[in-house]
């Protein structure tokens, strides 16, 4: 037995094919009434000498059923109302029948089994009882009243055989639909246990996701919505902090305040983990719904009391509206996800609402991602390499490696931009594994056909970090390539190793016990950089360019550029200045103890083969490559 949900609901399939029938029945009905009431009418006005007065009504009657059977096709009526109507609908047969009895008497009685096998159908109790009460009435009536026609046209033997099998009918007919009945409503209890499963939140008793999709695609016919996605920010730190159960009451304290602003016209449903979601009419102006959405925020961000604790949770709101940004729940999610992904990146309680520079830059964010999958690594990008310089000696010491993409469509596009969304979507690690390959072989190339060998910087992605293969697939490139480990230098960010769980910070110092040296890049920037320097064993750190810039006029930067290259000393560490432009900046650092420098100033980054033209020549830099 089929079972569909609709408007919430489950109905069978008998409820469907009701529908269907009771459309169907009164059309059938309706116009074979109006067909045959004209047809029984000429006969009767043609032949009128011959008619009798009880004649008239009959095809006058088949006219007003069969337009009250059309009706009842048209009807929206729905339960046991309907069904009323067609039984009496039904009673009407047999009695305007009773006149045609000399020519039908043999077949008027299929009407009886027709209505039967309709009630079937139907799954109506109520039409199998009409039928059976009407079909007996005409049967003793045509005893009682029409004796004569009962022995010459039907036959008194064939008359009681009739009865008999029409009431065996009726009885197979209840059975029948009692069994059915019992089963449908069991099925029906199954699929409504089912539906708490799977369209409601187990523990917060409110719609899920999905029921949230059918609810927004269904009202969407009628009205128009303004649909939210309410992110808890770094809900998994509470969690692994509190355990699951303080963190689902967390959660039931989070639905309350959110249950306590939804208007009458809201509609609240829980997503995947600490995801909720509203759905809003669209009847508040621009100022009222901005309005709305900080009251919002302003009661989810106050302090939480649980357990005699209290507990700062911060949240981020994206919304998008049915009138700019889809009429389906699906473009709607999607576009209220590109907004909250703007307000997660714009800081803490922060709502954002979609707008067509957001939808445009995230969908050029998808086709970046998209064309990252399909990219060819050996055909659209390339290494470059910018030099770093020893301030002592003014000499290429090293080369740092860079990627640079060229989409045959999509022309030139930024490290800045594609490097961030490879990690989103995990192409990191094979473009992450293809730079260090392609990098070693070709400055391992060079140092063979020159007596200078260079030091090689790759930077690498805390994403790459995380695999578990990462120290194996790096020293099998080492080993494929010739090139020796100690004059690779992975760079990493201050985020990758403060964000790493120590496993990762172990795979780091299996890294150095191969002498691969570790830099921290944009020193300074990020995250408790003593913190860092306490959590691992680095060998160089790299001053950001933010610092370097106007540092000789700029106080606050001679000082943070200061103490930064005297923690260096103190640590025993490299340090590399970066983004040198201009001269002054170079002379300011060479009196502090800072030993290399890259930048502009010195070389921009080249393919390799510049690289060996400069090495060959074995020149200063600044006079090389400039």
């Amino acid at each position: 037995m089929n079972i569909h949900r609709m408007n919430g609901s489950y109905i069978s399939e008998a409820d469907r094919l009701k529908e269907r029938f009771y459309s169907l029945i009164g059309y059938v009905i309706g116009w074979g009434n109006i067909i045959g009431g004209l047809a029984f009418g000429w006969f009767v006005v043609a032949n009128e000498q011959g008619a009798t007065l009880n004649e008239y009504p009959v095809p006058l009657a088949m006219l007003i059923l069969g337009g009250f059977s059309l009706w009842l096709g048209r009807t929206t009526i729905q339960g046991t109302v309907i069904e009323h109507l067609y039984a009496i609908n039904y009673v009407s047969i047999p009695l305007i029948l009773f006149y045609f009895i000399d020519e039908v008497a043999v077949s008027i009685w299929a009407v009886v089994f027709l209505y039967l096998m309709v009630a079937l159908i139907l799954q109506s109790f109520l039409l199998v009882s009409y039928v059976l009460a009407v079909s007996l009435a005409v049967l003793v009536s045509l005893a009682v009243l029409m004796p004569k026609e009962q022995i010459v046209a039907i036959g008194t033997d064939h008359h009681i055989f009739r009865l008999s099998l029409m009431i065996l009918a009726a009885g197979l007919a209840y059975w029948g639909l009692r069994s059915m009945n019992k089963r449908e409503k069991m099925l029906v209890h199954y699929m409504d246990q089912a539906e708490e499963v799977a369209y409601q939140d187990p523990f917060l008793k409110i719609p899920n996701r999905m029921d949230f999709n059918l609810y927004i695609d269904y009202m969407l016919k009628e009205k128009h919505f303004i649909v939210g996605k309410i992110e808890i920010n770094h809900f998994q730190s509470v969690y692994d902090v509190l355990g699951h159960q303080q963190s689902d009451e967390l959660l039931k304290l989070v639905k309350q305040r959110l249950e306590g602003k939804l208007t009458g016209d809201s509609y609240l449903a829980k997503a995947e983990g600490s995801r909720f979601l509203i759905a809003v009419e669209n009847k508040l102006g621009q100022r009222e719904v901005t309005s709305y959405f900080e009251d919002i925020l302003q009661a989810l961000s106050a302090p939480y009391e649980l357990k005699n604790h209290r507990y700062m949770l911060t949240f981020s709101i994206g919304t998008s509206c049915s009138k700019t940004d889809g009429q389906t729940s699906d473009e709607l999610m999607r576009h209220a996800q590109f907004a909250l992904d703007v307000a997660q990146d714009s800081g803490i309680n922060r709502w954002v609402y979609c707008s067509e520079e957001i939808k445009r830059d995230s969908m050029n964010q998808v086709t970046i991602s998209e064309a990252l999958y399909q990219a060819d690594l050996e055909k659209e990008f390339c290494v470059v390499y910018q030099p770093q310089v020893q301030l002592e000696t003014n000499r290429m010491v090293g080369v740092e490696a860079l990627v640079r993409w060229q989409h045959p469509e999509l022309g030139i596009i930024s490290p800045g931009i594609f490097i961030e969304i490879a990690e989103k979507n995990g192409f990191i690690v094979p473009l992450g594994n293809w730079i260090l390959e392609r990098a070693c072989r070709q400055v391992q190339e060079l140092t063979e056909l020159s007596e200078e060998p260079l030091n090689l910087a790759v930077n690498v992605s805390f994403i790459q970090i995380q695999q578990e293969q990462f120290v194996e697939e790096t020293l099998a490139i080492l080993q494929k390539t010739g090139f020796p480990p100690e004059r690779l230098e992975i760079e990493l960010t201050e985020r990758s190793l403060f964000e790493n769980r120590m496993e990762d910070l172990q795979k780091i110092e299996e890294l150095r016990s191969h002498g691969i040296r570790i830099a921290i890049d944009d020193f300074g920037t990020g995250y408790s950089s003593f913190g860092i320097l306490a959590k691992v064993k680095v060998d160089k750190i790299k001053v950001p360019r933010e610092f370097i810039d106007r540092v000789d006029s700029n106080q606050n930067s001679q000082r943070i550029v200061e103490t930064i290259t005297s923690m260096a000393e103190r640590f025993e560490l490299t340090c590399l200045a970066e983004g040198i432009e201009r001269e002054e900046e170079s002379t300011f650092l060479r009196q502090l103890i800072c030993q290399e420098v890259q930048g502009y100033y010195y070389a921009k980054p080249v393919e390799i083969h510049k690289i060996k033209q400069w090495n060959k020549s074995a020149g200063e830099l600044s006079s090389g490559l400039q």
